[in-house]
């Protein structure tokens, strides 16, 4: 038994072993870690994906375009659309209302708003080619109100050359007839451009298309016209204006002061502020300050000092350019604790920033030592 058996372990030594993978051997003395299987179905970490079967995998769907959207068939889903495409792309917001089909008519508040942004961000020729692409023109002019929004919309800019030369023409086109509004907003653009003889085309156009000049005019006049030193002139419309209803007011007045102020005539425009409290209309810290910066920069140092008093028992503010002028004045005359008590009661009065407040007067004293020096 013990020889068959040698045989049998010799037999099964000479028969081939099947290719294993040999272990390398684990030096005595090291602990050998087992390395669990994965569970489930789970794959190891950077296994190749499995080799494709053959039936094909299904695709995701693809995204919904602009093109595939489903179309629009009433008014208010364009309104809707427009409403949801207008903020982040104007053009793409009129290209829907230019491809809606004839049989759904654009929404009035929708086309308001595609030609507010349109006059906003592009400019009114695209608002009028807009129109032109929906079919409106003098034969079948385009809805009041939007065109009305399109009038307040290009106001806001504020370029004269756009409301004179495009808007205008656009609203004639359409049987709409510049009003008050769009017109002032025409000469604010020109009072902003320094164009007093604009500001007066301005007043000739309105009145020769048949609009009344409101008080909003008659302010705006007077000022383009004093703060380009035309003083004698705005005071004529002043005494007009009064003639047709509108009576000045404060801002009527401040103005006039301001522009005396710059013609040098800052004594004038404290006699005018006289002349509007006798007829009834109270000054306000804007025609304070204005009259202080005047008198200050006229070297008229009393009477600055005289209206800051006021200003103090009144308890109004002060105006950043209104202080430094004052400031600047009182220490270029040796008046520093005049200067410190303005600089208390302007951060008292929590009228300027603290941090203007003393550069201003730093920078003031600054002078006044190297002037000493």
């Amino acid at each position: 038994m013990g020889k068959v058996q040698h045989a049998m372990r010799a037999a099964r030594g000479l028969a081939p072993k099947p290719s294993t993978p040999s272990i390398p051997a684990v030096p005595s003395g090291t602990r050998t870690t087992q390395h669990p299987k994965p569970h489930g179905n789970k794959k190891p970490r950077g296994a190749a994906a499995p080799k494709a079967s053959g039936t094909a995998p299904a695709e995701a769907p693809a995204p919904v375009t602009a093109d595939k959207r489903r179309p629009i068939t009433s008014p208010a889903e364009l309104s809707s659309a427009i409403r949801a495409t207008v903020d982040k792309d104007v053009d793409a917001a009129a290209s829907l209302a230019l491809k809606a089909a004839p049989t759904i008519p654009i929404p009035v508040q929708s086309l308001a708003l595609l030609l507010r942004r349109l006059a906003a961000h592009r400019s009114v020729s695209a608002a009028r080619d807009l129109l032109a692409g929906l079919s409106f023109g003098p034969s079948s002019p385009a809805p009041r109100p939007a065109l009305l929004a399109l009038a307040d919309a290009c106001c806001r800019r504020g370029d004269p050359r756009e409301i004179g030369q495009q808007l205008l023409p656009v609203l004639a086109d359409h049987g709409v007839r510049a009003d008050a509004h769009v017109y002032n907003a025409l000469m604010k653009a020109h009072c902003a451009a320094s164009d007093p003889e604009g500001v007066l085309g301005v007043l000739r156009r309105m009145k020769g298309d048949g609009v009344d000049p409101d008080l909003v005019t008659y302010n705006t006049l007077v000022f383009g016209l004093a703060r380009a030193g035309m003083v004698a002139k705005a005071r004529t419309y002043v005494d007009a204006m009064a003639a047709e209803g509108h009576f000045p007011d404060v801002i009527t007045y401040t103005s006039l002061m301001n522009g005396m102020c710059v013609k040098g005539d800052a004594l004038g425009a404290l006699k005018l502020l006289e002349e509007m409290e006798a007829k009834g209309c109270e000054p306000n810290a804007r025609t304070y300050n204005t009259l202080l910066m005047g008198l200050c920069k006229n070297r008229k140092l009393d009477k600055a000092v005289e209206v800051y008093r006021s200003m103090v028992g009144a308890a109004m503010k002060l105006e950043t350019p209104a202080y430094a002028s004052f400031i600047r004045a009182l220490c270029r005359a040796g008046r520093v604790p005049d200067a410190y008590e303005v600089f208390d009661y302007g951060i008292e009065s929590k009228s300027l920033a603290q941090v203007t407040a003393y550069s201003e007067l730093e920078s003031s004293l600054k002078w006044l030592r190297r002037m000493k020096e």
